[in-house]
């Protein structure tokens, strides 16, 4: 994070929601003169641990002042004083920026564009002597994209886990211990990943005054509802685990022995394995992927991660790449999660038209997003999940991309008997269910289909004449569900099917016994035009 400020790198910009942090960090990793200017103590070096202020030559003295050296809040006073002294290079000058970012570089402007050169001519001569004064702006807020050629870019990344126990200690020590204990400081810690100091320092303090301790839970949930918010990334505790999901069985065994092998990843290290870390899934809509999703999260004992590329997008320049790294940032800060990328094929297209569609925003949406991937922490699970991926560009199926690429269709017939038999046993009835006969009545439909017939059938029973339902009714209302998604959308699905044959994994054995079937029901219809799947 800090190798461009040792580098000497002239005109920095770094976002940080904790500024004052940031500096404190900077001067205490970063061996060199660090000056800087603020509202409390004007233009200051720091020096011995503290910051100091710079006495300058007072203009007025002595016609209208005794004093022959004040301390200068003007910030083209402090920088001419900086550039015209005899100082050491490298040099650093922090600039805090607490105001519009325009108004507050407007008096540096003329001498960033110099810096650069003068950086480029030391680089050149090998002369360190040439080194310009390094200009450090340190802002919550994005730098204005006219002035983005000046400046290289730092952001900064938000507390560890060690940097939040000391915040615990700090707190629990004014308190004479009484607010948490030695083992709970690591759980609290923990809960607090993700916010930045200033957040996780509120909502201590907030803890502390709703239940008279630091106590994790209320840090979580508050940290929770705050990510909530923001809307771009929620977080959620998994309600459901495979056994709630019918079929899938390929699927279910690779989750199944991934979860093993990162309970003991010394042990898996030792064989030469990798774990599976990133599955994309594709395939018919409503046949539970989304499910997927937040099973396996439960069978990797982990907190869902969920966002999607459409949540990101904003109006204003810039603003969607923003928010893209700011996802990304959360997640490594709260890692290990279980990532779900939702509507991946759909939002990710990208592709030539994206300059005259939306200023190419989607396309650096698409980069930033391969950026994201590529730094994913290995202790996080990504999983995305996509109905088609017929516009997604081929770079993001690169074989390093995704370490499987699995195939979701629709449900088998014993899969259809399986679904039935999770939904149904949640009834309280006397009543043996036919499986056979509710599997054959729902042939073509999805898992999401079946669900809904289910619900469907009690609303109308129930309500006509207060009794849980049969077989017969379901069956009689089968009809009725017109398998809407196999009737309007045959061709697209046949397509995938004669696509995922030649390369993908299949989910389910049972659907992969089934595609000839399906590719022969409708091998006497016109032939399928593939090219949009390659």
């Amino acid at each position: 994070m800090f190798s461009k400020i040792k580098l000497g790198y002239p005109n920095l910009w770094f976002k940080t929601p904790d500024p004052s942090r940031v500096l404190d960090i900077i001067t205490s990793t970063v061996s060199r003169d660090i000056y800087t200017i603020d509202f409390a103590n004007g233009f200051s070096k720091f020096v011995d641990g503290q910051w100091k202020p710079i006495l300058i030559e007072n203009p007025a003295y002595p016609d209208n002042s005794p004093d022959k050296y004040i301390t200068t809040f003007d910030p083209q006073v402090s920088l001419h004083y900086l550039t015209t002294a005899d100082l050491p290079s490298p040099t650093t000058y922090v600039v805090n920026i607490s105001s519009s970012p325009m108004e507050a570089v407007a008096p540096y402007s003329l001498i960033l564009s110099h810096y650069k050169s003068s950086y480029r001519k030391a680089f050149w001569s090998d002369d360190l002597s040439l080194m310009p004064l390094q200009l450090l702006f340190v802002s919550s807020l994005e730098c204005p994209e006219e002035l983005t050629h000046l400046f290289n870019f730092i952001e900064d990344s938000l507390p560890s886990q060690q940097e939040l126990s000391v915040i615990v200690n700090h707190i629990n020590d004014s308190a004479h211990n009484q607010l948490t204990t030695a083992e709970q400081i690591k759980e609290i810690t923990h809960a607090g990943l993700g916010l930045t100091e200033s957040e996780f320092i509120d909502v201590c303090l907030m803890s502390v005054v709703s239940t008279a301790r630091l106590d994790p839970k209320y840090i979580y949930d508050t940290k929770m509802s705050s990510i909530k918010k923001n809307g771009i990334l929620e977080i959620i505790k998994p309600s459901i685990s495979f056994r709630d999901i019918g079929g899938l069985n390929n699927i279910k065994d690779i989750i199944h022995r991934t979860a093993i092998l990162r309970k003991d990843p010394e042990q898996s290290k030792a064989f030469g394995v990798t774990p599976i870390r990133r599955l994309l899934m594709v395939g018919v809509p409503g046949t539970g992927k989304s499910a997927i999703c937040q099973a396996t999260a439960a069978e990797l004992s982990l907190d869902l991660a969920r966002t999607g590329i459409s949540q990101v997008m904003n109006s204003f320049i810039g603003q969607s790449e923003a928010n893209m790294r700011a996802v990304f940032k959360q997640i490594k800060a709260m890692s290990p999660l279980c990532v779900w990328i939702d509507e991946f094929g759909r939002d990710l297209s990208g592709g030539s038209s994206s300059s005259h569609v939306d200023g190419g925003t989607t396309d650096r949406v698409h980069g930033e997003f391969l950026t994201g991937l590529q730094e994913l922490p290995e202790e996080s699970f990504l999983l995305c999940a996509a109905n088609s991926l017929d516009s997604l560009r081929p770079e993001m199926l690169r074989a390093d991309r995704f370490d499987k690429i699995m195939f979701v269709g629709l449900p088998s017939y014993e899969e259809r008997k399986h679904i039935f038999g999770i939904h149904l046993s949640k009834i309280d009835t006397d009543h043996q269910y036919d499986y056979d006969a509710l599997a054959e009545s729902s042939k073509y439909m999805t898992g999401a289909e079946i669900v809904s017939l289910i619900r469907e059938t009690k609303f109308y029973v129930t309500s006509d004449s207060l009794r849980p339902i049969t077989t017969g009714d379901i069956l009689s209302y089968a009809p009725k569900m017109k398998n809407i998604l196999w009737n309007k959308n045959q061709q697209e699905i046949v397509s995938m099917y004669q696509y995922a044959l030649h390369q993908w994994d299949w989910a389910s054995d049972e659907q992969f016994k089934d595609a000839q079937e399906i590719l022969h029901k409708t091998s006497s219809s016109k032939k399928i035009h593939t090219a949009a799947w390659k």
